[in-house]
């Protein structure tokens, strides 16, 4: 009978354990992130891909991706835009060319 006494507490404090940390995880935790004016730029619609107008800061022309150009796009400008679209930072956003290159 011992034996699931002390089986019965361990179960309740680790169930405890487990709670606690859950709400400390959750009050720690940062609020949504929601796109917004502040925390990214304007977004292009550059050849079908919408780009955010902060990586010509990671060394991109983007203004180079219209017109003509959109027109005659190798697999490594839609290697490129393609990562733009999905990069969240400008960080991210100055690796693509590399990525894209190595890929190739």
């Amino acid at each position: 009978m011992r034996h699931l006494a002390a089986l019965l507490a361990a179960c309740v404090l680790t169930f405890l354990l487990f709670w606690a940390g859950a709400r400390i995880a959750q009050i720690v935790s940062g609020p949504e992130r929601v796109a917004n004016d502040y925390t990214v730029g304007q977004t292009f619609d550059l050849c079908g891909y919408r780009v955010d107008s902060r990586y010509a800061m990671a060394g991109y022309e983007l203004e180079d991706w219209q017109g003509d150009r959109c027109r005659q796009m190798s697999a490594l400008d839609h290697c490129v835009l393609a990562c733009l679209e999905r990069a969240g930072t400008v960080e991210i956003a100055a690796a693509c060319y590399e990525d894209c290159v190595r890929k190739r």
